[in-house]
């Protein structure tokens, strides 16, 4: 278990979050997210959600849409065989690589046309995180670390040790007598 989470997986952090979420969508503030909570939730931020959406999503809970029950879904879901592995997504950019970096066009190309298509504006959304040089090419590491949990060792730089103080050359008490002398 990773420093400062609990059991679940989870930073206090990211728990916090969840229950900043949890609030914001539990619109009339019972303890559960029920269907109008939930669509309410979807209706501010411009989405609108058919009864069948709504049914689906609370059935993912397997229960009463409470705060640990909701935590409890989100854990089972990222632990579960639904997410591709770290190793498979650093692959599939490592597809597009090219000494180190990617093509900018041919990326947005690829993520519009193949697997779940990704619209112009969730796509400048996700590139506003990149630096784009005058060749239209991103850092291969820049795009792993945005979709791709690292550990902590691994974020870290190596830092480089202290220089040493130089020492300081030791007077020789017969030589500055001697310069005294002169």
């Amino acid at each position: 278990m990773g420093k400062g989470q609990n059991e679940g997986g989870f930073s206090e952090d990211q728990l916090q979050m969840y229950r900043e979420c949890f609030k914001l969508m539990d619109i009339n503030k019972d303890g559960t997210i029920d269907k109008n909570d939930l669509r309410g939730a979807f209706d501010n931020v411009g989405v609108l959600m058919t009864e069948g959406e709504l049914d689906e999503l609370l059935g993912e809970i397997g229960g009463p849409c409470n705060y640990d029950n909701m935590v409890k879904m989100f854990q089972e879901k990222m632990a579960g065989e639904g997410n591709d592995s770290d190793d498979l997504i650093v692959q599939a950019f490592k597809a597009y690589d090219f000494e180190g970096k990617i093509d900018s066009k041919m990326f947005t190309h690829a993520l519009m046309t193949w697997g779940d298509k990704m619209t112009k504006a969730e796509i400048d959304d996700i590139f506003g995180e990149f630096e784009i040089d005058e060749d239209y090419m991103i850092k291969t590491k820049d795009v792993v670390s945005l979709f791709v949990a690292q550990k902590e060792e691994e974020k870290k730089e190596a830092t480089p040790p202290p220089p040493e103080p130089e020492p300081v050359p030791e007077e020789d008490e017969g030589d500055s007598k001697k310069e005294k002398e002169e």
